[in-house]
């Protein structure tokens, strides 16, 4: 069941990781159409645990979501491989 993100929820404030911000992820089930919010933590490992989550751009273009993990240990999720290319989850995050 891929869940296509389609926003986020986020704390305000000044991060030095901005995916950290992200508390939790809006989302719509592709196959059943449910809809749903899930934490950051829960979607990493349901992520982790094989799930896909992906994010559409504005030409419909799916951009999947990976997790990482912070040297201090939180986990988080994101779209880029690196920060070569613009993350399409930060957008959706900058659009809020």
């Amino acid at each position: 069941m891929p869940l296509q993100i389609t926003g986020v929820n986020s704390t305000i404030g000044e991060y030095d990781n901005p995916y950290l911000a992200i508390n939790s992820l809006v989302w719509i089930d592709d196959y059943t159409q449910n809809r749903g919010i899930t934490t950051r933590d829960v979607l990493f490992d349901w992520i982790n645990d094989n799930g896909t989550a992906y994010v559409l751009d504005e030409e419909g273009n799916k951009a999947k979501l990976l997790t990482a993990t912070t040297k201090s240990g939180y986990k988080y999720v994101k779209t880029a491989f690196d920060e070569t290319k613009p993350d399409k989850l930060l957008k959706l995050l900058a659009t809020k």
